[in-house]
């Protein structure tokens, strides 16, 4: 377990979200890194309402021993459209068969750009990485509130849309920049003139869908934990929780996983569940997963119907623009699943 020992130089990091079920393991992985710096969080409309998300951030924060990170409920609307939400991916309530604690004294009241994102940046400059698994709602927002943003940041790590890859919303639309695909265009366009370094990292749907977890991880874990394993099939009966092993994290995880496998087979994918946002939360965390990008120019179409979210990068330089993107074009997927089972072990195990 060594990405859990600290042995690493720490990352003052802020997790923007929309918990979601791949949310929530990217949230246990951050409370397991004993050398991330999780200051904060916020959260948007995208899996679930910003007010559930927050909800489940702040739950599933206690359950990993995090109970003193704080939570506030940031964008409720995209900038331009109707917002949208996915009861069929991640359940009613966005964890699927999960049921959680109350943590509410970890939830703030306010907006978390003017009390969260801003002061943080500006008191520590070039230090906090910004970790954005929903739509791009709030940064968006940011942005238009502190121009000097992209240069306040350390590093920004987005999860988000599909490059010459079949979308998972429309046919070339991935659901994140299909969200707010006004906030997208917004950030793109306010990095076009950083530095390469100084650009943002985009985890898309290409990279993200091979990261597949499936339920003998599970099994593995809750035998390192020492609780029953909870040998998930596709045969199960669909009901809602709780599990029952006596640990109550690992009971989360099991439950909302169970949806999220239930919910992957019910669409051809199989009995497995890609995850998304734990790759963004790896990549955010200096998780060595043998990473490889490429400097690109990258919009979003918002304006139609047909192809509303769909990210269109420039790969041949037809355009003549520079890159605003550093988009992740590779990982070792076998990597980011052991960090994920490290982490459970290791939270759930104490």
């Amino acid at each position: 377990m060594g990405s859990m020992t600290g042995n690493r130089t720490p990352v003052r990091l802020i997790a923007d979200v929309d918990t979601g079920i791949d949310d929530a393991l990217a949230l246990i992985y951050l409370a397991a890194r004993q050398d991330v710096d999780l200051v904060g969080v916020s959260t948007t409309t995208g899996n679930t309402t910003a007010a559930l998300a927050a909800r489940n951030s702040a739950a599933v924060l206690a359950l990993a021993g995090r109970g003193e990170v704080p939570v506030w409920t940031g964008g409720g609307r995209p900038l331009v459209v109707e917002p949208a939400t996915t009861p069929l991916t991640h359940g009613d309530e966005g964890l699927g068969h999960a049921e959680l604690p109350d943590a509410a004294d970890a939830l703030r009241p306010g907006d978390p750009i003017a009390q969260l994102w801003l002061p943080q940046l500006r008191e520590h400059p070039g230090e906090t990485t910004l970790l954005v698994t929903g739509p791009m709602t709030n940064l968006a927002l940011a942005l238009r509130a502190e121009p000097r943003l992209p240069e306040l940041v350390r590093r920004i790590v987005i999860m988000g849309g599909a490059f010459n890859h079949p979308g998972n919303t429309l046919p070339t639309a991935e659901w994140n920049a299909w969200c707010d695909p006004h906030a997208a265009h917004e950030v793109y366009a306010a990095f076009e003139s950083m530095p390469v370094d100084r650009l943002p990292i985009i985890c898309p749907l290409n990279v993200t869908e091979t990261i597949e977890l499936h339920p003998a991880l599970l099994d593995t874990a809750a035998a390192a934990i020492g609780v029953p394993a909870p040998h998930l099939n596709p045969g199960d009966p669909r009901r809602r929780g709780p599990s029952a092993t006596g640990n109550a994290l690992f009971d989360l995880v099991t439950d909302a996983l169970r949806f999220y496998f239930e919910f992957h087979a019910d669409h051809g994918y199989g009995y497995l569940a890609q995850v998304h946002d734990l790759l963004a939360a790896e990549i955010a965390a200096d998780e060595p997963l043998g990473a490889r990008y490429e400097p690109l120019w990258v919009d979003v179409e918002a304006g139609s119907a047909l192809t509303r979210g769909t990210t269109v990068a420039d790969v041949r330089h037809l355009l003549d623009r520079s890159p605003n993107a550093r988009v992740l074009t590779a990982v070792d997927a076998q990597a980011a699943l052991r960090a994920l089972s490290d982490a459970l072990e290791a939270l759930a195990g104490r």
